[in-house]
């Protein structure tokens, strides 16, 4: 049974400019970096393959399976830049959703000019002989020399992009917890925030109460029930199963024990001044 003939590449020449070029560089100022690994990893699917590729909801999903932090709509997103900032064939693409480019496919013809092949080519852009694919049908063992030398060049240019890729995936992760952290702080901050409005209403609420009980006893009251729980989130007396106010303030008045102290014993720091 004859051996099926490959099609795509096992590796492509990656231009050390690429970050340079103007499209690469409209994409980067859009999408950050993401953008940046997302066309990289797509212009590998598509040499994998061949020298085009069917852009749909398959290939979409592989795609976001190794790109964490990108969603379907990004993605989508970063496509539509592509093909409209001509890093793929816009008139393929709209017609039959093909992501290929003149580019891609002369790299994709000379990379594979020595294999024998009689394979139809569809949706070429550029033109296409045997002669040019297939060096006078020679096989691709001939001249060993050269293509030892050229193997040799590729694999070092290969290992430079797997690099590149891996330096850009861990960046891409460090933003991801960058992110992440920045959002727990900010929840944490308005959960502060919100426990501090109620606070000052807990403080209000005492103040139709200072001409019974006087300044002094409201305020060691109020410093002891508006004590915060270690995340800030809640005060003593919103944790206390019920809660009346008044009664609260006939018990704390009467001296009762409360938690082991009485009110006298209630240390008084600093805060807002209560009204007469």
């Amino acid at each position: 049974m004859a051996r099926p003939l490959k099609r795509g590449l096992d590796y492509f020449p990656f231009d050390i400019d690429f970050f340079e070029d103007e499209k690469i560089g409209a994409i980067s100022g859009e999408f950050g970096i993401k953008g940046e690994i997302a066309t990289i990893k797509l212009l590998c699917a598509v040499y994998r393959n061949g020298y085009f590729l069917q852009w749909n909801e398959m290939l979409k999903m592989k795609l976001l399976k190794n790109l964490p932090g990108v969603s379907a709509e990004l993605i989508d997103q970063i496509v539509s830049r592509l093909v409209k900032w001509g890093f793929y064939d816009q008139s393929l693409f709209d017609s039959d959703k093909i992501l290929t480019s003149v580019g891609i496919q002369t790299r994709y013809f000379e990379a594979i000019k020595r294999r024998k092949t009689n394979e139809v080519f569809p949706y070429l852009l550029v033109n296409v002989c045997n002669n040019g694919i297939n060096d006078n049908n020679n096989s691709i063992t001939a001249d060993n020399n050269t293509q030892s030398k050229g193997n040799n060049s590729t694999v070092i240019e290969k290992e430079k992009l797997s690099i590149e890729s891996k330096k850009k995936a861990e960046e891409l992760k460090r933003l991801d917890q960058e992110t992440k952290a920045k959002e727990q702080i900010k929840k944490a901050n308005a959960a502060k925030a919100a426990t501090e409005k109620r606070k000052d209403e807990f403080y209000q609420s005492l103040v139709p109460y200072v001409p019974r009980y006087g300044k002094d006893m409201i305020r060691a009251f109020f410093n002891f029930w508006s004590e915060p729980n270690r995340t800030q989130t809640k005060m003593k007396f919103e944790l206390q199963k019920t809660w009346d106010l008044a009664l609260r303030l006939g018990t704390w008045n009467n001296r009762e024990p409360i938690y082991g102290k009485t009110a006298k014993e209630i240390q008084q720091p600093a805060g807002p001044s209560v009204v007469d």
